[in-house]
């Protein structure tokens, strides 16, 4: 027995500050009967010089009906993205207003006087994100549908939603062997790790409650005295 599971697929795009409006406008009809709906969402954004404040900034949220139609819709937006990083628009107004909060200052921008300087709303498109997640991928960490478990399914005819629910009664958790381990690496003030040019320095690892320390003898030279933790 089989039960089909509707859920539109997604990704995000960035835009130049104040021209999510103008660009979604242009989306739904550039991409009309491919895109099912466009919505604005703030979210996180980890390239931000300093991102562990909690500022967030708009993106806009593109859902279609099938996969296909993403791929579509992504294959046309991909080179524009490439080209408008390329030019550094990129590092638009958003960051501008973040360095100054940073430093205590306020700067005002005037939203609707960016987007009119710009005609061609392609190039305010400057950023794609989750756009390379797989359905199956997407589907179960939006649903928090995961291997390992047993699921009660109901469905009551196309009319309605089909319902999911966990059944954490039907298996206990097994004893398995638990492996955890944390790298630390070089890595620029401010910035994520990069694996161009960053090293790692050490990786620290425990396996059934025993602890081990592996070092990069080109950073740390000297021996590591046993430690708890």
């Amino acid at each position: 027995l089989q039960v089909a599971l509707p859920y539109k697929p997604y990704f995000y795009i960035a835009t130049r500050k104040g021209c999510e409006r103008e660009v979604s406008s242009f989306l739904s009809k550039k991409f009309q009967g491919k895109i099912a709906k466009i919505e604005t969402v703030p979210k996180e954004d980890l390239d931000l010089p300093n991102h562990l404040v909690g500022l967030k900034r708009n993106y806009v949220k593109l859902s279609f009906n099938t996969v296909e139609d993403l791929v579509r819709v992504r294959k046309d937006i991909s080179p524009a993205v490439k080209k408008n990083q390329e030019q550094g628009h990129a590092s638009d107004a958003y960051t501008a207003m973040l360095s100054s909060v940073l430093q205590g200052s306020s700067v005002v921008i005037d939203e609707e006087e960016a987007s009119k300087k710009v005609t061609d709303q392609w190039d305010n498109i400057v950023d794609m994100r989750e756009y390379d997640v797989p359905y199956h991928i997407r589907l179960s960490i939006d649903l928090k549908i995961h291997v390992a478990h047993w699921y009660d399914v109901r469905y009551r005819g196309s009319a309605f939603p089909v319902e999911i629910t966990r059944r954490d009664d039907l298996v206990e958790r097994p004893d398995p062997v638990v492996l955890a381990f944390d790298i630390e690496t070089t890595k620029l003030p401010l910035k994520f790790p990069d694996a161009e040019t960053d090293q790692i320095m050490m990786i620290s690892y425990m396996i059934d409650g025993q602890g081990y320390l592996i070092t990069n003898r080109e950073i740390v030279s000297e021996d590591v005295e046993d430690f708890e933790f």
